[in-house]
């Protein structure tokens, strides 16, 4: 008999400090009321993060090496700041599964950060999914339901937050619901 191999669904993200997770609840809650009438799946705030890449399911033993190509991807660069702005549809015309989801300002920091994880994990030999880049945080999944872009408060204060971290995620169900926690952290 073979011994099963433990394994995760895992991904590389940034976390959200409680104080930014708060004012996008604030945010999602209006939504909430506002289309209470659509099967919209919300996302638990607990979950708000910001993807950086995905990874899939991998056996809990490369969790180690994930962490070494996270160092060695964030080596010689500095903790800097987010900005995220409106809420916005993705895709703009919702012909796939739509999200509703915080757009983040894509500044140098980030998508320097963004491409060399890419890049490292590539050369690790992690099948990467091959998309462009769209930072963002989701606030739910309009399943196969359709929300215009003007129903959507377009005077948002921008929100700040500082990032010194870069985490490994796993993704797994508790009590039926999807939960994200953070297996690893490397300081930036």
């Amino acid at each position: 008999m073979s011994e099963e191999i433990e394994t995760i669904r895992a991904f590389v993200a940034l976390s959200l400090s409680d104080e930014v997770k708060a004012a996008l609840k604030v945010r999602s809650i209006a939504y909430q009321d506002q289309f209470s009438h659509m099967n919209i799946k919300w996302v638990p705030y607990s979950n708000y993060h910001l993807t950086l890449i995905f990874i899939g399911n991998i056996p809990f033993s490369e969790v180690d090496e994930m962490e070494v190509l996270i160092t060695k991807a964030v080596e010689g660069l500095e903790p800097f700041e987010l900005e995220i702005g409106e809420t916005a549809l993705f895709p703009p015309d919702q012909e796939n599964k739509g999200v509703l989801m915080a757009s983040v300002q894509p500044n140098d920091a980030l998508l320097t950060l963004q491409s060399q994880l890419d890049r490292v994990f590539r050369m690790a030999g992690y099948d990467l999914i091959d998309r462009p880049y769209r930072p963002h945080v989701t606030l739910a999944r309009l399943k196969k339901n359709k929300i215009s872009p003007e129903e959507f408060d377009v005077n948002q204060q921008p929100i700040k937050t500082p990032i010194n971290q870069v985490h490994i995620y796993e993704t797994h169900k508790k009590d039926g619901k999807v939960v994200n926690s953070i297996i690893r952290s490397v300081q930036i």
